[in-house]
């Protein structure tokens, strides 16, 4: 990852400069805050975010209030600063889809960020504790965009036909904020804190109904790297992939957008995280040296995506 210390991007330098004539002081300044324009200030705090998150730093909570489809917008503009050192859009991901207690941090009917080039690993890349501030293991699923034709699908079998192939997916989110600033909005426009994402060989899929039939009902398990299982699942109950698809095909037309052959599409967590620091409230950290995520009943095979921790 391209080291990005005290970097502000082009174009945000005067923003920030005015900011800083303009703040709090005289009744003359106070008055004269309303010089920079909202939208441009905006800019300013998310080229600040997206510094102190490739370098580390907590970010500062995102408190604007506004509509959703407003945050995904500026969401936009965040991936376009992030770019350079990030790379460019390859997929989509999404959460809030499986069943039980949502997050407070996730709109209720979900959520969806990019997947950038820079984020991407090969199953079997070794990271180190030291490359994440809050991150956590986590044990996903992924399809493969392989026809243009899936952003005018009607039924789930010709949404499958718009799919090529599954991807065994695994991440590491980061999502670091300054305590007590994360909001809906904020984790939206942080692009959900992404950090990493691991992919295994596709699975290459038909668009038939006993193809279906295996996607909604694969069982999955997490190993260490002595063979030892951490957990297990089902995807029956968990969330149905193929309606996933649709919500993010659907959420992202909202935005102006279509789905492009060859894009990976993150379709969430299926249960199975482990968090990477001690002191989290999800748990003790992770002390095992190997996350191996298998799928099981797509073929007759596993398909197999593994992160390594070099400790």
């Amino acid at each position: 990852m391209m080291p990005m210390s005290k970097r502000i991007w082009p174009g945000c330098v005067a923003v920030l400069c005015c900011l800083a004539a303009c703040s709090p002081g005289s009744p003359t300044d106070r008055a004269d805050a309303n010089v920079v324009p909202r939208d441009d200030r905006i800019r300013a705090e998310l080229a600040q975010m997206a510094d102190d998150f490739v370098n580390y730093r907590p970010m500062q909570g995102f408190m604007h209030e506004m509509p959703l489809a407003e945050a995904y917008r500026w969401q936009d503009e965040m991936v376009e600063i992030m770019a350079p050192s990030m790379g460019a859009i390859v997929g989509y991901k999404t959460g809030g889809h499986s069943p039980g207690p949502g997050f407070s941090t996730f709109p209720p009917e979900g959520i969806r960020a990019y997947l950038l080039a820079g984020m991407m690993r090969p199953s079997g890349t070794a990271v180190r504790v030291e490359e994440f501030r809050v991150g956590f293991l986590e044990a996903d699923f992924a399809f493969r965009v392989g026809d243009s034709a899936i952003n005018d699908a009607q039924t789930d079998l010709e949404i499958l036909a718009g799919l090529d192939a599954i991807i065994p997916f695994a991440e590491i989110p980061d999502p670091y904020y300054e305590p007590d600033t994360r909001s809906i909005n904020g984790t939206i426009v942080a692009n959900m804190g992404t950090r990493m994402s691991f992919t295994g060989e596709p699975v290459l899929l038909e668009p038939t109904q006993e193809w279906l039939n295996r996607i909604n009902n694969f069982t999955f398990a997490v190993y260490d790297e002595n063979d030892i299982e951490i957990q297990s699942g089902q995807m029956h109950g968990w969330y149905e992939p193929i309606t996933v698809v649709r919500w993010i095909r659907d959420q992202i037309s909202e935005s102006g957008k279509e789905l492009q052959p060859g894009q990976i599409l993150s379709l969430g967590n299926v249960g199975i995280m482990r968090q990477l620091h001690e002191g989290s409230p999800r748990g003790p950290a992770y002390t095992s040296n190997q996350f191996r995520l298998e799928y099981h009943g797509l073929t007759d095979k596993p398909a197999i995506v593994i992160i390594n921790v070099d400790r």
